[in-house]
């Protein structure tokens, strides 16, 4: 059952009929023994007064006169010698003298309460069936219990106000809920929301707050990147029109060259565009116990082939090996961005040194470059999506960076820029320590 509002009704409901039906059934049965008692009661005063009474021995043999049938006890007198001279009443068999006081008898009709009393020579005997006693006992009893009912009806309703007047704050953030546009992200209003609820409310609208700022964050993008993607298509439709109206052959192996540095260059830009929504706030992924040292060992190694042709010196400094929490691939993509960056900033011949240390709670890794650095000025905007240094001339997209900043984000890191001891930049990410990490380090070594 699915609607919270009817499953407590429906427990209410069985809650108040089953406290009714005990109700009922307790008070049932002490009415049926106090009516016992009264009519035990009647028939004691009844035999009483008949005790009391002047009546002459002549006028016992003598029938009462008059209509008996709505008079449910039979009295009858009898002589010390057991002979009845009196009774009220035909039967078809009626209780032969018994003895004196209560006594119960069971005959063809059914079965009696018997009260008898002797008085000098004469015994009276007050007799009842008791099938209509218990019919007048359940009636007394019926009567006396039926405002149960209505009772138990206001009960229920009350329980339907009190469940319905509780539920509105919830009704009312779900019709609000189901109103909204599809773009609407606006956090719940907790008016008048219970204590017990306020705590899901408070949940919802952070989670709407994070969702607000992953679209936000994803319409950026998308913008940014068809504003970036305008101007290499925009170029290569150029180079194809050149390469079209290429007259010799020199121009037209110029004209294929170009095309493809355009193709090499939007293809990179769109390879960085895909490892950028990766790092997506809204995508899960399981992070697990990794190996930094390996995930630096395997980005060197991509870098390496562009070190090498312009003989820029790739080595490791201060080497640790280190285990954190993550996704190897994302960290992969972050070291060969920043190792990618630097080699490609630094200038023939330069050096570009790892550089991977611990303390008690972080691994720091720190990459080194002798190449022309950042100002601090720009330093602050050098994360954000495709913005380059005024000036610089290598080619690039402006979107390594970037992708560092968001994969160290996912993984709880924190990135630092400043000034290299070779000159240029330094890159330094400090990542959280897996309980695993090994203190053991390896010498500095030449990688290119």
């Amino acid at each position: 059952m699915r609607s919270l509002r009817i499953r407590l009704l429906l427990l209410f409901g069985v809650a108040i009929a089953a406290a009714a039906a005990v109700q009922f059934a307790t008070s049932f049965r002490a009415a049926m023994q106090e009516a016992n008692k009264l009519f035990d009661y009647h028939m004691e005063q009844m035999a009483l007064a008949l005790q009391d009474s002047a009546y002459q021995q002549a006028e016992w043999y003598k029938p009462s006169s008059g209509d008996t049938s709505g008079f449910d006890f039979v009295i009858q007198i009898w002589t010390d010698d057991g002979v009845r001279v009196y009774q009220s009443r035909t039967y078809r068999a009626l209780p032969e003298q018994g003895a004196l006081g209560y006594s119960n008898v069971t005959l063809d009709n059914g079965e009696w309460r018997v009260y008898g009393v002797q008085k000098g020579t004469r015994v009276i005997q007050v007799a009842q069936k008791l099938e209509v006693r218990r019919d007048h006992a359940i009636s007394l009893a019926v009567h006396a219990l039926w405002p149960v009912i209505p009772v138990s009806l206001l009960l229920f309703a009350a329980a339907w106000w009190v469940v319905t007047s509780a539920m509105a704050p919830v009704n009312r953030i779900g019709h609000d809920l189901a109103n909204r546009n599809a773009d609407s992200l606006a956090p719940v209003s907790a008016k008048g929301v219970p204590q017990e609820v306020s705590l899901l409310v408070a949940e919802l609208n952070s989670l709407l707050a994070r969702v607000a700022r992953a679209l936000q964050s994803q319409q950026r993008f998308v913008a940014d990147a068809a504003h970036e993607l305008r101007s290499p298509l925009t170029a290569l439709k150029l180079q194809v029109q050149t390469l079209a109206r290429a007259k010799d052959e020199t121009a037209r192996n110029q004209a294929i060259s170009r095309l493809h540095g355009g193709v090499d260059r939007a293809s990179r830009l769109v390879e960085q565009l895909l490892a950028l929504a990766r790092q997506d706030p809204l995508e899960t992924a399981e992070f697990q116990p990794m190996s930094l040292t390996a995930c630096i060992e395997q980005a060197a190694g991509d870098v390496a082939p562009l070190a090498m042709p312009r003989q820029i010196r790739l080595e490791y400094g201060a080497y640790n090996h280190a285990n954190i929490v993550g996704e190897a691939e994302s960290v992969r993509v972050l070291v060969r961005n920043l190792l990618d960056n630097a080699v490609r900033y630094t200038p023939e011949a330069g050096r570009v040194r790892i550089d991977l240390t611990l303390d008690e709670t972080v691994a720091r890794l720190s990459i080194h470059d002798s190449g022309p650095g950042i100002p601090e000025q720009d330093r602050a905007r050098i994360f954000d999506r495709f913005y380059r240094v005024p000036g610089t001339s290598p080619t690039g997209s402006g979107l390594g960076l970037a992708i560092v900043k968001a994969i160290a984000e996912r993984h709880d890191a924190a990135v630092e820029l400043g000034q290299s001891e070779f000159g240029g930049l330094a890159v330094s990410v400090a990542f959280p320590l897996h309980a695993s990490a090994a203190p053991s380090s390896v010498p500095s070594q030449l990688i290119a």
